[in-house]
């Protein structure tokens, strides 16, 4: 056996045809563990294989319940804060809309910018003017009674008592025209606020023997109501005549008597010295002319509304209902009509509504 063993080993230096063949034993050893065949088996299991695999299972998982509420909310909230950006610019536009249909249907608010209805109405130079709610629709049911406080358009022949001029600038047409809206500006248009005194058909005539307006509804043979009017402003150019019947040299007061067309309005301003009402119209009445009883009286159709509250200042809020004088003669101190209370209901509600809501958003 070492014999043959020998012979191997030298035919391997010495004969070439047996040198061609390799050594079993070197060779079974290198086929063994070939360190570059090792190289496919870690190329099986790749890292970046895995990544399909992972995407399988995230989209898998994407179908979840929990995966897709939390997509919704994302999408919600990016939704919401889209419409922030536009909430404010949208509500400002709505109470615009809103305040305009009020304003031409229901309540409007208008500016006191004269003394003529002192002491029941600020507008004295000075003074904070008042601004009162003039509620529409009751006019719409029923036509003005004596005692109510109205505004109205100033017929055309009173054309000296001009509204305010818009601006033109763009700019400041624009702020006119909102504060006309509101109220804390003068109408461009010649409207007016005056009491009721008497209505088409009866007629009106000053003064008694203590100074007082009287009416009759039977035309100048009376019988004569006088008025009991303490909201007067009373001042020397309004003084009681000196005797019965007889006119006192300051005293501009005393008219008629004159019967109320039908369908027009006798008004007059509670400052009666100080107010181009119906008594300031009546045209020349000098030599014993009668007045003119059209151009001194207001059309029914003329009239806007009903003043019914002062809203500012804070300090004067009140109603403006009718004087007992004019509820002793049978007008009721709401004028007969359902809507008067009904728009200081609406005026509450609009308040308390506007409130709460202020409060939730806190």
């Amino acid at each position: 056996m070492s014999n043959s063993n020998m012979g191997y080993d030298a035919a391997d230096s010495s004969d070439p045809s047996i040198s061609a063949v390799p050594r079993p034993a070197a060779a079974s050893a290198q086929d063994a563990v070939p360190a570059r065949d090792t190289v496919p088996a870690r190329d099986a299991v790749p890292a970046r294989d895995a990544v399909p695999a992972q995407d399988g299972a995230a989209a898998q998982g994407a179908g979840s319940p929990a995966v897709a509420d939390t997509a919704a909310n994302r999408k919600s909230e990016r939704r919401r804060r889209r419409l922030a950006r536009f909430e404010l610019p949208l509500l400002i536009a709505i109470a615009i809309a809103i305040a305009i249909v009020l304003k031409t249907f229901v309540v409007q608010p208008f500016y006191i910018p004269s003394q003529s209805m002192e002491q029941t109405l600020h507008g004295c130079p000075g003074c904070t003017g008042d601004r009162i709610l003039v509620f529409k629709p009751v006019y719409q049911v029923r036509d003005p009674h004596p005692g109510d406080v109205v505004v109205f358009r100033a017929p055309q022949d009173w054309d000296a008592l001009a509204g305010v001029e818009l601006s033109a600038n763009p700019v400041m047409r624009s702020v006119q025209w909102f504060g006309q809206l509101v109220g804390v500006v003068p109408p461009s248009e010649k409207d007016l606020v005056k009491r009721v005194i008497a209505i088409g058909g009866q007629t009106v005539r000053c003064c008694d023997s203590n100074g007082n307006v009287e009416i009759s509804d039977n035309g100048a043979e009376g019988p004569w109501r006088s008025l009991n009017e303490p909201y007067i402003f009373e001042n020397s150019s309004w003084s009681k005549p000196k005797s019965p019947g007889a006119r006192g040299a300051d005293d501009t007061r005393s008219f008629g008597p004159v019967t109320v067309p039908a369908g027009r309005l006798w008004v007059m301003g509670d400052h009666r010295s100080d107010s181009a009402d119906s008594r300031y119209h009546c045209g020349d009445t000098s030599g014993g002319k009668a007045c003119d009883p059209m151009n001194s009286t207001v059309g029914n159709d003329d009239v806007i509304g009903k003043a019914v509250v002062i809203a500012w200042p804070p300090s004067r809020w009140r109603t403006l209902g009718t004087p007992a004088t004019f509820t002793s003669l049978g007008v009721p101190s709401w004028g007969g009509s359902p809507a008067e209370p009904a728009a200081a209901a609406m005026l509450l509600t609009a308040g308390i509504g506007g409130w709460r809501r202020r409060r939730r958003r806190r």
